[in-house]
C-alpha cells in the first residue's frame, strides 16, 4: 500500500522560519582553514590558520561591522603563527589560546587590545599544549574545553581562566570524557558544548550545558543525526545553532539546525546556499552570524564571508526538492523507510526534514 507522508518541517507541526543568507566581502588574505575569530563589538576578526601550502598563520583582519570592508591589524608575534587555536572575548578585551605550529602542541595565551593594537603575552596554562580546545565565556571568565595533546588525541581537561588575575583554575572534567575539536558557546549564564571527536577518533553527537556556579554539567538531548567534528555552535536572538562539520563518512555539510530549549529538540532549517563546509569560523553577535573561511568538501580552502539573519516570518519553507541521501531514527541511526513513526530525511544538499509516513 503507498504511504502517506506529514513533513513536520513544512506543518504546522514546527514553527516556520524565514531566514537570509549573504555572501560579503571575502577574506581579503590566503584562503584558510582552522583559523580562529573573535567580535568586538560588531567587528569581526579572524587570524591564523593553515594555508593551501600546509603552514600555519599568525596575520589577523578586521571586517568593519557598519560597512563590511576589510584592513589588517596588527599580526600575531613573530614565531607564534598557528592554526588549531581557541579564542574568547572578556570586557572588550580578545584572547587567543594555544593551538598547533610546526609539531609542537602550545600552551600560550595572548591578549588583544583593539585600541592600542597590541597583543600581550599572559600566563600560560599550566598543563600540557594542546590544540582544537572548545572555549566559551560566563562571567567574566573563560573555560576551556578538551584539546588533543601530544600524548594524546584528546582530553577530557577543563580549565577556567580569570582575566583579572591572570590565573588558571582547574575544574571537573568534562563528563563526555575526552573530545576534541568539539563545538561550545554560551547563552543565559549557561555554557554549551556539542560534537567533536574522543580520543578513538570517533564522532560525537552528545551535548551538554554547563553551569559555572557549581562547576557542574548536565546531559542534553544529543544531536538526532551522526556525529561531527569542526562544526559551528552559536547562540543568535536568544536561540541556539548549529551548523556544518565533518562526519565519520568525511561528509562536510552544508545544514542549520536551531535547538528548541522548550521541547529540548533539534529542528533542521535549509542550510547555506553553497557546498558543504568545515573548519570555519563562527561567529555571533545579537542579530547576525558569520562564518568565513574554512575548507569545502572538495578539499579547497576558502576565503568566503557568509551572514546569517534569522527571523520569524509566515512564508512556509520552499518544498525541499534535492535527493534524499539517507534516513535516520530519532537517536540519529541509519534506518529504512518505516510506518508509523518518526523519522529524518536527509537530502543530497545537506538539508533535513521530520517525516512521519503513515501506512493505510
Amino acid at each position: 500500500m503507498p504511504w502517506i507522508v506529514c513533513c513536520f518541517a513544512l506543518s504546522f507541526f514546527a514553527p516556520l522560519y524565514s531566514q537570509s543568507w549573504s555572501l560579503l566581502a571575502p577574506f581579503p588574505s590566503v584562503e584558510r582553514d582552522d583559523a580562529v575569530g573573535f567580535m568586538l563589538g560588531t567587528d569581526v576578526y579572524v587570524g591564523s590558520g593553515l594555508s593551501p601550502w600546509w603552514a600555519s598563520q599568525g596575520d589577523f583582519y578586521r571586517m568593519n561591522g557598519s560597512n563590511g570592508q576589510w584592513e589588517s591589524v596588527s599580526p600575531m608575534p613573530p614565531g607564534m603563527e598557528r592554526q588549531y587555536a581557541s579564542a574568547f572575548v572578556i570586557q572588550n578585551q580578545a584572547f587567543v589560546f594555544g593551538g598547533y605550529n610546526a609539531g609542537v602542541f602550545l600552551n600560550d595565551l595572548w591578549r588583544y587590545d583593539p585600541g592600542l593594537n597590541l597583543w600581550t603575552a599572559c600566563n600560560n596554562l599550566p598543563s600540557a599544549g594542546r590544540s582544537g580546545a572548545a572555549s566559551f565565556v560566563l562571567e567574566g571568565k573563560a573555560y576551556l574545553i578538551g584539546g588533543k595533546q601530544a600524548n594524546t588525541a584528546a582530553t577530557d581537561e577543563v580549565w577556567q581562566y580569570d582575566p583579572q588575575n591572570d590565573t588558571w583554575t582547574p575544574q571537573t572534567p568534562f563528563p563526555g570524557g575526552k573530545v576534541w575539536r568539539s563545538s561550545a558557546t554560551s547563552q543565559h549564564h549557561l555554557g554549551y558544548l556539542l560534537f567533536g571527536r574522543n580520543e578513538n577518533n570517533a564522532f560525537l553527537n552528545a551535548f551538554y550545558s554547563y553551569d559555572p556556579l557549581v562547576d557542574q554539567w548536565t546531559a542534553l538531548p544529543s544531536f538526532p543525526a551522526p556525529g561531527r567534528s569542526h562544526a559551528g555552535l552559536f547562540s543568535l536572538n536568544n536561540d541556539l545553532y548549529s551548523c556544518f562539520g565533518i562526519d565519520s563518512l568525511n561528509q562536510s555539510m552544508n545544514d542549520l539546525w536551531k535547538y528548541d530549549s522548550i521541547s529540548t529538540s533539534w529542528i533542521p532549517c535549509p542550510g547555506i546556499p553553497a557546498m558543504g563546509r568545515r573548519g570555519g569560523v563562527c561567529l555571533s553577535d545579537d542579530q547576525h552570524m558569520y562564518y568565513l573561511t574554512g575548507i569545502d568538501e572538495t578539499n579547497q580552502r576558502l576565503q568566503e564571508v557568509w551572514q546569517f539573519a534569522p527571523f520569524v516570518g509566515l512564508t512556509p519553507t520552499p518544498e525541499i526538492t534535492k535527493g534524499v541521501i539517507e534516513i535516520l531514527d530519532a537517536l540519529g541511526r541509519k534506518v529504512p523507510p518505516a510506518a508509523n513513526q518518526l523519522q529524518i530525511e536527509r537530502f543530497s544538499d545537506g538539508s533535513h526534514r521530520k517525516v512521519f509516513r503513515i501506512e493505510p
